[in-house]
């Protein structure tokens, strides 16, 4: 833990450039100035032998000299916080993001967080706002990010949306974008948009089957048309053809809605082939069999199915009225 916060404060204790908040540099005499140089080279020679005690008293006399600088009251909340001053760090971190709220925001976040209350959390997102709103450019990455997740978190989907734009601006549009759309346009229950979205990622990896995937179930969500259905499918077994989930839905979206059943026969066997206890694949198959005419066999597959799916309710359902179908016909 010591050397942890050694770390933190050492990265702390950096001299702050001429052009920071308050007092700065440029507004100080030659030896106020030189003054302030001094102390913040001995307070972190004070980190680095790790006397602590030391430091805070060096940096308390960089405030005195610049009492409206962002930096150096951070500097000092880390220093307090190491020492177990937590009331004074949380209300000198305060007072750091009210003298520079574009740049020391985090650590007063980080602070609030820590106190892991209702009023904290609304005061971390009243900040982060804050500081989003005194941003300048470029944006800063790091405070859009969490923004973003802070948001996602409460459902305030609009928010998010934005927050990801603006991320995109700075990094471009990847897959980490791609998914958060998807995840923030099923909150907004806009599919087509989520669909959007996929399709854009996929302009740009044309071979992720993880998204040729995800198309796939945004396609049945919305009711697709069969035919488009089975162009999707066949993209994703261009891209691997033992998908074998993949093989399984569309064996049965052919089978069902009177598409090439020697095909969806041919690809069912192959999901039984390579997992022969999966109880949906043993399904599939065995209600392909039964629209070929084959009722024998396809209760036993039926039947091998309903043994194994024993702790899966829909499952059984599903086999279960398949194996009723077969048994009125008879």
């Amino acid at each position: 833990m010591k050397k942890l916060f050694f770390v933190i404060a050492l990265i702390c204790i950096t001299v702050p450039s001429r052009g920071g908040t308050g007092r700065d540099m440029q507004s100080l005499t030659t030896e106020q100035e030189q003054q302030f140089t001094y102390y913040w080279y001995a307070a972190r020679q004070a980190i680095e032998q790790e006397d602590y005690p030391k430091a805070l008293v060096l940096l308390e006399f960089c405030n005195a000299i610049k009492p409206d600088d962002g930096h150096t009251l951070t500097c000092l909340g880390v220093l307090y916080s190491g020492v177990g001053e937590k009331e004074k760090a949380l209300e000198t971190f305060r007072k750091a993001f009210e003298a520079d709220p574009r740049d020391q925001w985090y650590k007063y976040c980080a602070a609030l967080m820590e106190q892991r209350s209702e009023g904290a959390q609304k005061e971390v997102e009243k900040v982060m706002e804050r500081a989003y709103k005194a941003q300048g450019e470029p944006k800063n990455e790091y405070l859009l990010e969490q923004l973003k997740r802070l948001y996602m978190s409460q459902e305030e989907w609009k928010k998010a949306l934005k927050m990801q734009d603006e991320l995109d601006l700075i990094k471009g549009y990847d897959m980490i974008s791609a998914m958060t759309h998807v995840r923030i346009y099923y909150g907004m229950e806009q599919p087509k948009k989520a669909l959007a979205a996929i399709d854009k990622y996929l302009e740009l990896d044309p071979t992720n089957i993880e998204f040729a995937v995800y198309r796939i179930e945004v396609l049945e969500q919305l009711k697709t048309k069969p035919a488009e259905l089975y162009e999707a499918y066949e993209k994703v077994l261009h891209i691997n053809p033992m998908h074998m989930m993949v093989l399984n839905n569309y064996a049965y979206l052919l089978a069902t809605h009177k598409g090439d059943l020697l095909k969806a026969e041919r690809m069912s066997q192959t999901t039984i082939r390579e997992e022969p206890e999966n109880p949906i694949y043993l399904d599939t198959y065995g209600w392909i069999l039964h629209l070929k005419g084959q009722d024998e066999l396809a209760k036993f597959y039926l039947n091998k199915a309903l043994q194994n799916a024993k702790n899966m309710d829909k499952t059984r359902q599903e086999i279960q009225k398949h194996l009723n179908a077969i048994k009125n016909k008879e």
